[in-house]
Protein backbone atom coordinates (compact mmCIF):
# COMPACT_ATOMS: atom_id res chain seq x y z
CA UNK A 1 0.00 0.00 0.00
CA UNK A 2 2.85 2.90 0.92
CA UNK A 3 4.94 1.26 -2.14
CA UNK A 4 2.02 2.27 -5.01
CA UNK A 5 -0.12 4.81 -2.93
CA UNK A 6 -2.89 2.78 -2.64
CA UNK A 7 -5.22 2.37 0.37
CA UNK A 8 -6.91 -0.73 2.06
CA UNK A 9 -9.99 -0.64 -0.02
CA UNK A 10 -8.22 -0.50 -3.18
CA UNK A 11 -5.57 -3.19 -2.07
CA UNK A 12 -8.55 -5.51 -1.79
CA UNK A 13 -10.49 -4.97 -5.09
CA UNK A 14 -6.78 -5.50 -6.89
CA UNK A 15 -7.31 -9.35 -6.94
CA UNK A 16 -3.62 -9.95 -8.60
CA UNK A 17 -2.20 -7.71 -6.62
CA UNK A 18 -3.92 -8.93 -3.59
CA UNK A 19 -3.21 -12.31 -4.12
CA UNK A 20 0.49 -12.05 -4.93
CA UNK A 21 0.74 -10.00 -1.21
CA UNK A 22 -1.67 -12.92 0.75
CA UNK A 23 0.80 -15.19 -1.13
CA UNK A 24 4.32 -13.84 -0.09
CA UNK A 25 2.48 -13.42 3.42
CA UNK A 26 1.91 -16.13 3.93
CA UNK A 27 4.82 -17.90 2.55
CA UNK A 28 7.42 -14.78 5.04
CA UNK A 29 5.03 -16.05 7.88
CA UNK A 30 6.04 -19.73 7.59
CA UNK A 31 9.61 -18.66 6.93
CA UNK A 32 9.67 -16.99 9.99
CA UNK A 33 8.10 -20.09 11.79
CA UNK A 34 10.86 -22.27 10.32
CA UNK A 35 13.60 -20.38 11.39
CA UNK A 36 12.03 -20.05 14.74
CA UNK A 37 11.60 -23.73 15.14
CA UNK A 38 15.15 -24.22 14.04
CA UNK A 39 16.93 -21.71 15.87
CA UNK A 40 15.16 -21.42 19.12
CA UNK A 41 13.95 -25.20 20.64
CA UNK A 42 11.06 -24.91 23.28
CA UNK A 43 12.39 -25.81 26.55
CA UNK A 44 11.45 -28.98 28.19
CA UNK A 45 8.19 -28.54 30.26
CA UNK A 46 10.04 -30.52 33.35
CA UNK A 47 7.66 -31.55 36.03
CA UNK A 48 4.56 -30.20 34.26
CA UNK A 49 3.95 -27.49 36.39
CA UNK A 50 2.91 -24.39 35.17
CA UNK A 51 5.59 -21.39 35.58
CA UNK A 52 3.99 -18.58 37.59
CA UNK A 53 5.76 -15.95 35.05
CA UNK A 54 3.46 -17.09 31.69
CA UNK A 55 0.56 -14.30 32.44
CA UNK A 56 2.82 -12.12 33.26
CA UNK A 57 4.50 -11.91 29.95
CA UNK A 58 0.89 -12.64 27.64
CA UNK A 59 -0.30 -9.47 28.83
CA UNK A 60 1.54 -6.67 27.25
CA UNK A 61 1.51 -8.97 23.63
CA UNK A 62 -1.92 -9.20 23.90
CA UNK A 63 -2.51 -5.62 24.71
CA UNK A 64 0.05 -5.21 22.02
CA UNK A 65 -2.12 -7.40 19.56
CA UNK A 66 -5.37 -5.21 20.31
CA UNK A 67 -4.06 -2.16 20.04
CA UNK A 68 -2.31 -3.13 16.51
CA UNK A 69 -6.08 -4.70 15.49
CA UNK A 70 -7.84 -1.63 16.82
CA UNK A 71 -5.15 0.89 15.14
CA UNK A 72 -4.08 -0.48 11.80
CA UNK A 73 -7.13 0.04 9.68
CA UNK A 74 -7.62 3.55 11.77
CA UNK A 75 -4.70 5.27 10.46
CA UNK A 76 -2.43 2.94 9.13
CA UNK A 77 0.17 4.97 7.72
CA UNK A 78 0.35 7.09 11.14
CA UNK A 79 0.60 3.66 13.13
CA UNK A 80 2.16 0.95 11.26
CA UNK A 81 6.06 1.84 12.42
CA UNK A 82 5.13 2.29 16.23
CA UNK A 83 3.28 -0.82 16.06
CA UNK A 84 6.00 -2.76 14.58
CA UNK A 85 8.95 -1.25 17.39
CA UNK A 86 5.91 -2.58 19.79
CA UNK A 87 6.00 -6.22 18.72
CA UNK A 88 9.97 -6.26 18.58
CA UNK A 89 9.62 -4.75 21.77
CA UNK A 90 7.17 -7.90 22.41
CA UNK A 91 9.62 -10.97 21.39
CA UNK A 92 12.70 -9.09 22.69
CA UNK A 93 10.81 -9.31 25.87
CA UNK A 94 9.98 -13.06 25.49
CA UNK A 95 13.13 -13.85 24.63
CA UNK A 96 14.98 -12.33 27.86
CA UNK A 97 12.19 -14.00 29.82
CA UNK A 98 13.42 -17.08 28.51
CA UNK A 99 17.32 -16.62 28.68
CA UNK A 100 15.77 -16.19 32.67
CA UNK A 101 13.87 -19.15 32.55
CA UNK A 102 17.44 -20.92 30.84
CA UNK A 103 19.21 -19.64 33.47
CA UNK A 104 17.07 -20.78 36.20
CA UNK A 105 17.36 -24.32 35.05
CA UNK A 106 20.93 -24.36 34.27
CA UNK A 107 21.44 -23.12 38.20
CA UNK A 108 19.22 -26.08 39.10
CA UNK A 109 20.85 -28.73 37.16
CA UNK A 110 24.48 -27.36 38.78
CA UNK A 111 23.34 -27.74 42.30
CA UNK A 112 21.83 -31.04 41.60
CA UNK A 113 25.09 -32.37 39.97
CA UNK A 114 26.52 -31.17 42.44
CA UNK A 115 24.62 -32.83 44.94
CA UNK A 116 25.34 -36.07 43.41
CA UNK A 117 28.91 -35.26 43.03
CA UNK A 118 29.19 -34.97 47.04
CA UNK A 119 27.06 -38.09 47.52
CA UNK A 120 29.12 -40.24 45.07
CA UNK A 121 32.60 -39.15 46.50
CA UNK A 122 31.21 -39.98 50.11
CA UNK A 123 30.34 -43.36 48.65
CA UNK A 124 33.80 -43.99 46.93
CA UNK A 125 35.31 -42.59 50.28
CA UNK A 126 33.33 -45.07 51.88
CA UNK A 127 34.37 -47.72 49.83
CA UNK A 128 38.26 -47.11 50.06
CA UNK A 129 37.53 -47.18 53.92
CA UNK A 130 36.39 -50.09 54.01
CA UNK A 131 38.66 -51.49 52.04
CA UNK A 132 41.47 -50.22 53.68
CA UNK A 133 39.87 -51.65 57.40
CA UNK A 134 39.33 -55.06 55.86
CA UNK A 135 42.91 -54.73 54.86
CA UNK A 136 43.93 -53.52 58.51
CA UNK A 137 41.97 -56.25 59.91
CA UNK A 138 43.74 -59.14 58.02
CA UNK A 139 46.64 -57.85 58.66
CA UNK A 140 45.72 -57.77 62.13
CA UNK A 141 44.25 -61.15 62.36
CA UNK A 142 47.18 -62.98 60.76
CA UNK A 143 49.04 -61.41 64.30
CA UNK A 144 46.32 -62.34 66.14
CA UNK A 145 46.73 -66.11 65.58
CA UNK A 146 50.08 -66.14 65.51
CA UNK A 147 49.79 -64.46 69.08
CA UNK A 148 47.25 -67.15 70.01
CA UNK A 149 49.54 -70.06 68.46
CA UNK A 150 52.26 -69.05 70.25
CA UNK A 151 50.41 -68.77 74.08
CA UNK A 152 49.00 -72.40 73.23
CA UNK A 153 52.32 -73.97 72.11
CA UNK A 154 53.57 -72.76 75.52
CA UNK A 155 50.52 -74.21 77.38
CA UNK A 156 49.55 -71.35 78.69
CA UNK A 157 45.71 -71.55 78.08
CA UNK A 158 44.43 -68.89 80.77
CA UNK A 159 46.66 -66.65 79.29
CA UNK A 160 45.46 -67.36 75.79
CA UNK A 161 41.71 -67.05 76.98
CA UNK A 162 42.62 -63.48 78.45
CA UNK A 163 43.95 -62.60 75.45
CA UNK A 164 40.81 -64.18 73.13
CA UNK A 165 38.63 -62.05 75.95
CA UNK A 166 40.55 -58.78 75.61
CA UNK A 167 40.49 -59.19 71.14
CA UNK A 168 36.42 -59.94 71.30
CA UNK A 169 36.31 -56.49 73.14
CA UNK A 170 38.57 -53.95 71.19
CA UNK A 171 37.15 -55.72 67.70
CA UNK A 172 32.97 -54.97 68.76
CA UNK A 173 33.59 -51.48 67.45
CA UNK A 174 35.24 -52.87 64.21
CA UNK A 175 32.36 -55.10 62.91
CA UNK A 176 30.20 -53.98 60.30
CA UNK A 177 26.76 -53.21 61.11
CA UNK A 178 25.68 -54.21 58.03
CA UNK A 179 26.03 -57.28 55.89
CA UNK A 180 24.09 -57.71 52.50
CA UNK A 181 26.84 -59.43 50.61
CA UNK A 182 27.24 -56.37 48.53
CA UNK A 183 30.24 -54.50 48.64
CA UNK A 184 28.98 -50.75 47.31
CA UNK A 185 25.85 -51.01 49.42
CA UNK A 186 27.66 -52.52 52.56
CA UNK A 187 29.74 -49.48 52.43
CA UNK A 188 27.42 -46.95 52.06
CA UNK A 189 25.26 -48.21 54.92
CA UNK A 190 27.97 -48.69 57.52
CA UNK A 191 29.25 -45.21 56.80
CA UNK A 192 25.67 -43.76 57.07
CA UNK A 193 25.30 -46.10 60.17
CA UNK A 194 28.37 -44.98 62.41
CA UNK A 195 27.80 -41.18 60.92
CA UNK A 196 24.05 -41.38 62.59
CA UNK A 197 26.37 -43.49 66.20
CA UNK A 198 28.43 -39.73 66.04
CA UNK A 199 25.38 -37.97 65.87
CA UNK A 200 23.59 -39.85 68.76
CA UNK A 201 20.66 -41.04 66.18
CA UNK A 202 19.38 -44.17 66.43
CA UNK A 203 19.59 -45.84 62.55
CA UNK A 204 17.79 -49.33 62.15
CA UNK A 205 18.37 -51.30 59.36
CA UNK A 206 16.83 -54.87 57.72
CA UNK A 207 18.13 -56.23 54.78
CA UNK A 208 18.51 -59.52 53.16
CA UNK A 209 21.18 -61.17 50.85
CA UNK A 210 22.19 -58.41 48.24
CA UNK A 211 24.53 -60.55 46.29
CA UNK A 212 22.04 -60.99 43.15
CA UNK A 213 21.43 -57.21 42.71
CA UNK A 214 22.48 -56.15 39.37
CA UNK A 215 21.60 -52.53 39.35
CA UNK A 216 24.00 -50.20 38.85
CA UNK A 217 25.98 -49.39 42.32
CA UNK A 218 26.65 -46.00 41.55
CA UNK A 219 22.59 -45.07 41.07
CA UNK A 220 21.51 -47.56 44.04
CA UNK A 221 24.30 -46.02 46.48
CA UNK A 222 23.13 -42.78 45.25
CA UNK A 223 19.02 -43.29 46.16
CA UNK A 224 20.24 -44.95 49.36
CA UNK A 225 22.47 -42.49 50.37
CA UNK A 226 20.41 -39.39 49.71
CA UNK A 227 17.45 -40.90 51.35
CA UNK A 228 19.62 -41.83 54.53
CA UNK A 229 20.86 -38.09 54.28
CA UNK A 230 17.61 -36.57 54.62
CA UNK A 231 16.07 -38.84 57.21
CA UNK A 232 18.72 -38.12 59.27
CA UNK A 233 18.87 -34.24 58.60
CA UNK A 234 15.16 -34.19 59.47
CA UNK A 235 15.31 -35.75 62.85
CA UNK A 236 18.40 -34.36 63.94
CA UNK A 237 16.80 -31.62 65.64
CA UNK A 238 14.17 -33.61 67.43
CA UNK A 239 14.08 -34.69 71.40
CA UNK A 240 16.36 -37.33 71.85
CA UNK A 241 13.71 -40.37 71.95
CA UNK A 242 12.65 -39.89 68.18
CA UNK A 243 16.15 -39.08 66.74
CA UNK A 244 15.70 -42.69 65.05
CA UNK A 245 15.82 -43.84 61.24
CA UNK A 246 14.50 -47.25 60.05
CA UNK A 247 15.63 -48.63 56.16
CA UNK A 248 14.57 -51.43 54.97
CA UNK A 249 15.99 -52.48 51.75
CA UNK A 250 15.06 -56.22 50.24
CA UNK A 251 16.07 -58.13 47.16
CA UNK A 252 12.46 -60.22 45.60
CA UNK A 253 14.61 -62.98 43.50
CA UNK A 254 11.23 -64.39 42.77
CA UNK A 255 9.66 -61.42 40.97
CA UNK A 256 9.08 -60.65 37.16
CA UNK A 257 11.45 -58.88 36.95
CA UNK A 258 13.37 -59.20 40.46
CA UNK A 259 12.96 -55.96 42.16
CA UNK A 260 14.84 -54.19 44.94
CA UNK A 261 12.45 -52.45 47.74
CA UNK A 262 13.48 -49.85 49.82
CA UNK A 263 11.50 -47.96 52.48
CA UNK A 264 13.01 -45.15 55.01
CA UNK A 265 10.60 -44.06 57.71
CA UNK A 266 12.19 -41.05 59.93
CA UNK A 267 10.33 -38.79 62.36
CA UNK A 268 9.77 -35.49 61.16
CA UNK A 269 8.60 -31.98 62.05
CA UNK A 270 5.03 -31.31 59.84
CA UNK A 271 5.93 -31.12 56.20
CA UNK A 272 3.44 -30.73 52.59
CA UNK A 273 4.12 -33.26 50.19
CA UNK A 274 2.17 -32.07 47.01
CA UNK A 275 2.10 -34.95 43.97
CA UNK A 276 5.28 -36.66 45.90
CA UNK A 277 7.41 -33.94 45.90
CA UNK A 278 7.89 -32.23 49.57
CA UNK A 279 8.05 -28.23 50.00
CA UNK A 280 11.33 -27.16 51.69
CA UNK A 281 11.47 -25.41 54.44
CA UNK A 282 15.44 -23.51 54.19
CA UNK A 283 16.15 -20.31 53.35
CA UNK A 284 17.17 -20.72 49.87
CA UNK A 285 14.55 -23.31 48.59
CA UNK A 286 16.48 -22.73 45.28
CA UNK A 287 19.57 -24.51 46.54
CA UNK A 288 17.72 -27.19 48.68
CA UNK A 289 15.48 -30.06 48.04
CA UNK A 290 17.93 -31.99 45.52
CA UNK A 291 18.50 -35.15 47.73
CA UNK A 292 14.86 -36.44 46.19
CA UNK A 293 15.03 -34.72 43.28
CA UNK A 294 18.16 -36.92 42.57
CA UNK A 295 16.30 -39.97 43.61
CA UNK A 296 13.00 -39.72 41.66
CA UNK A 297 15.39 -38.98 38.38
CA UNK A 298 16.99 -42.28 38.81
CA UNK A 299 14.31 -44.29 39.74
CA UNK A 300 12.10 -42.67 37.03
CA UNK A 301 15.11 -43.63 34.50
CA UNK A 302 14.37 -47.42 35.38
CA UNK A 303 10.48 -46.81 35.65
CA UNK A 304 10.01 -47.69 38.61
CA UNK A 305 7.34 -47.17 41.48
CA UNK A 306 7.66 -44.66 44.55
CA UNK A 307 5.75 -43.25 47.11
CA UNK A 308 6.51 -40.80 49.77
CA UNK A 309 4.19 -39.54 52.51
CA UNK A 310 3.73 -37.80 55.78
CA UNK A 311 1.80 -39.08 58.05
CA UNK A 312 1.52 -39.14 61.89
CA UNK A 313 4.47 -37.43 62.96
CA UNK A 314 6.43 -39.90 60.59
CA UNK A 315 7.71 -39.35 56.82
CA UNK A 316 7.97 -42.48 54.53
CA UNK A 317 9.61 -42.80 51.70
CA UNK A 318 9.09 -46.20 49.82
CA UNK A 319 10.47 -47.58 46.41
CA UNK A 320 9.39 -50.73 44.23
CA UNK A 321 12.99 -50.37 42.00
CA UNK A 322 12.93 -53.39 39.14
CA UNK A 323 16.57 -55.20 38.73
CA UNK A 324 16.64 -54.33 35.11
CA UNK A 325 18.89 -51.54 33.05
CA UNK A 326 16.76 -48.20 31.83
CA UNK A 327 16.80 -49.47 28.76
CA UNK A 328 14.36 -51.49 29.42
CA UNK A 329 12.26 -49.93 31.15
CA UNK A 330 8.18 -50.13 30.11
CA UNK A 331 7.28 -47.32 27.88
CA UNK A 332 5.10 -45.36 30.05
CA UNK A 333 6.92 -44.66 33.56
CA UNK A 334 5.09 -45.73 36.24
CA UNK A 335 3.96 -42.48 38.21
CA UNK A 336 4.21 -42.57 42.01
CA UNK A 337 1.40 -43.61 44.21
CA UNK A 338 1.18 -45.06 47.46
CA UNK A 339 1.82 -48.52 46.96
CA UNK A 340 2.97 -49.60 50.18
CA UNK A 341 0.84 -50.20 53.34
CA UNK A 342 1.42 -46.79 55.46
CA UNK A 343 2.81 -48.65 58.84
Amino acid sequence: MALFGLTYDELVWNIPLYSVVFVVRSVTTMMIGWLIWRLHKPLPCGDGAPRVWVPLVTIFPMMTLVAFYGLYYRNASQWQGTLLVLEIVDVVALLLFDRLERSAMDREALVAANERARVQDGNLQALSQAYATQRKLTHDFHACLATLSGLLEQGDVAQAQSYLEELKIRQTERILLVNSHNAAIDAVLNQKGYAAQKRGLDLRFRVNDLSALQLNAVDVTLVLGNLLDNAMEACADLPERDRWVEAEILYHAKGNPPSLSASVVNPSRPVTVVDGQMTTTKPDPMLHGFGLQNVRDILARYGAEYTCFYEKGRFVFSADWPDRSPEQKPEKTPRSRHSFPRS
